[in-house]
């Protein structure tokens, strides 16, 4: 099986250990344009590599772009052009300004990074809760990442807390409720210390009728470790508590009724690699693919972070 990958950054290097511990027989090639890191990389991985993707004209088996947002829908149309069978975008997708596309169709063989679908207390969360019986869903995300103005892409619009990390809550939310129309009630955003977002917050509701509130900053000084949360109440009062650990179950009351820890939901894995979430999603882009974000998915999750954050812009008008 042939596979290329565009861009050896930090997830470029995670997905291609966790594939090449998979199956050690995968055929890789590798764009990285940096020509330093390029002959780094020559003397010590199992790949060929390239400046750019100018040579390459036989379809891979699957293609993984994990560059820069910034020029993700440019090499998504290359790739398809090139007629690769299954191709894989890192999340965003292009960032919330990338709504629709012009030149390439939905197709089943796209699909976006969102990797904490994959978490196994999402998955229990999944299986477990039924979205008719949602009343409301908060999620969350808290971090100390940016303590210094960011420079380049990361200080533009295809960056920002909710483009890099609270994308994810939302396409969890999607995840968890199905993939519904939510319209946004009101949203708020600061900048801190970069020249985008570093604080927003928002509430919505979708066509069922089920309350979103979410939160998510990344300067927050009092937070040592970054925090995802989600916390659900359900029709009949009882409510959850979820992060990447565990579930907490409470009665209406307020009282502990049940814990489910990822540990009481370990699936053993064949690769192990920054926890299982991401070893099980490159086992789903190998396999069939069912729990992986499709693109018209990642597009919605775009839409939305639009409006949140132009919230402030439409409702002035």
């Amino acid at each position: 099986m042939k596979i290329l990958i565009y861009g050896f950054g930090r997830m470029g290097l995670t997905h291609f250990s966790i594939l090449n511990g998979l199956d050690p027989t995968l055929d890789f090639s590798v764009i990285e344009p940096n020509k330093i890191l390029r002959n780094i990389l020559k003397k010590n991985i199992n790949a060929k590599f390239y400046a750019d993707d100018s040579t390459l004209k036989e379809a891979f088996d699957i293609t993984l772009i994990t560059t820069p947002p910034s020029i993700h829908l440019q090499l998504l149309e290359k790739s398809v052009i090139r007629g690769d069978k299954r191709i894989f975008v890192e999340k965003p997708f292009g960032g919330y300004t990338n709504t629709k596309l012009k030149d390439v169709l939905e197709s089943n063989a796209i699909h976006i990074g969102y990797v904490l679908r994959f978490n196994p207390c999402i998955q229990w969360v999944k299986t477990n809760i039924n979205p008719i019986d949602i009343k409301s869903i908060h999620g969350q995300y808290l971090s100390n990442t940016i303590e210094k103005k960011p420079t380049g892409w990361r200080n533009g619009s295809f960056s920002g807390v909710l483009n890099e990390m609270g994308s994810h809550i939302i396409d969890v939310i999607q995840y968890i409720v199905g993939n519904v129309q939510m319209e946004v009630l009101s949203s708020k955003k600061e900048s801190v210390i970069s020249d985008i977002d570093d604080i927003v917050e928002a509430t919505l509701k979708t066509k069922s009728n089920i309350s979103i509130s979410m939160y998510f900053n990344w300067v927050k000084k009092e937070v040592r470790k970054p925090v995802f949360g989600i916390e659900i109440e359900m029709n009949d009062g009882i409510k959850y508590s979820i992060d990447q650990q565990q579930i907490n179950k409470y009665s209406s009351n307020g009282d502990f009724i049940e814990k489910v820890s990822v540990t009481d939901l370990a699936i053993a894995v064949p690769f192990y690699l920054r926890g299982v979430d991401f070893t099980n999603q490159m086992l789903d882009l190998l396999g069939n693919q069912k729990i992986m974000a499709s693109l018209n998915e990642a597009l919605s999750v775009n839409v939305l972070m639009k409006k949140i954050l132009n919230y402030e812009n439409i409702t002035r008008r």
